[in-house]
């Protein structure tokens, strides 16, 4: 299977010549997006330092689509933020479906200081956290109840500014310290069907959580290796998406002809002969 690396139309999201290099070397290997050098853009002068470069599991679903690298506000949902202004760099990378829908959205982002401390792992979306400032955070229905508008507010406003959500979705994400470079942030929001697996009976059910709890850990080591080799490598999702069965088209009735119905005049009955007796 080959893996194709598609453009977007979007003026300011154009690769660079390295990157659409590197994105046909990719096409040798599957699942590979930009390996190559980052592209000499405008995005990272600012802080010094550019986001990681993404790389990406094959898929015989959709398409894996670069977003492009640029400066951003910090997308995550804790305060103080690292950075002020659209000054983060940022890398995103999208898988898409055929029809358009997005199946999954992966940002990485970098800062020149420390982001805000892991909230406490009594909270429902804490997976773990420690004193060491790493922090990985899950929440397999982010948009229920408004959940994701009002926690990740600025995430939220900047993915449906650029048309990247698509409703239901998971979010996931991890941060690494400022230790020996900067520090990083990754987000991942995307089908909670890539998470979940299909529960028929209640064993099934008691153990569903578990792979996506394991992607997010993957994810959370593959961010912890970004920050010392600016490649952050997307881990494979559990499941593949879930593809809805086309209904059967409904069957051509073809309408009767109209009735057309004949009044027929019955023919006079004879008059009965009459009888000798009455008379």
């Amino acid at each position: 299977m080959t893996f194709t690396l598609t453009k977007p139309a979007r003026p300011a999201l154009v690769f660079s010549a390295v990157a659409l290099a590197a994105a046909l070397a990719g096409c040798a290997a599957p699942g590979a997006m930009p390996t190559g050098p980052a592209p000499a853009t405008d995005a990272g002068t600012s802080q010094g330092t550019r986001a990681p470069l993404i790389t990406v599991p094959p898929t015989s679903i959709g398409t894996w689509i670069d977003l492009g690298e640029f400066n951003a506000p910090w997308l995550a949902g804790d305060s103080p933020v690292p950075v002020t202004g659209p000054n983060a760099p940022t890398r995103v990378a999208g898988w898409r479906r055929e029809d358009g829908r997005w199946l999954a959205i992966v940002l990485v982002q970098t800062a020149p200081a420390n982001g805000p401390q892991c909230p406490l792992a009594n909270n429902q979306e804490v997976v773990a956290g420690g004193d060491d400032g790493h922090c990985l955070r899950m929440r397999r229905n982010a948009d229920y109840d408004g959940w994701m508008a009002r926690q990740n507010s600025v995430l939220h406003q900047w993915l449906a500014a650029r048309g990247w959500s698509a409703l239901p979705r998971s979010w996931v994400a991890y941060r690494v310290p400022n230790e020996s470079g900067p520090a990083l942030e990754v987000h991942a929001v995307f089908d909670p069907n890539l998470i979940e697996p299909v529960t028929r009976n209640p064993n099934d059910f008691l153990i569903a959580g578990a792979p996506g709890t394991q992607w997010a850990r993957q994810l959370g080591a593959a961010a912890r290796e970004a920050g010392s080799t600016g490649r952050l490598a997307v881990p494979q999702f559990p499941y593949t998406p879930r593809v809805a069965v086309a209904p059967a088209p409904a069957p051509v009735v073809t309408a009767p002809p109209p009735a057309r119905a004949t009044q027929v005049t019955p023919a006079p009955r004879p008059l009965p002969e009459p009888r000798a007796d009455r008379e």
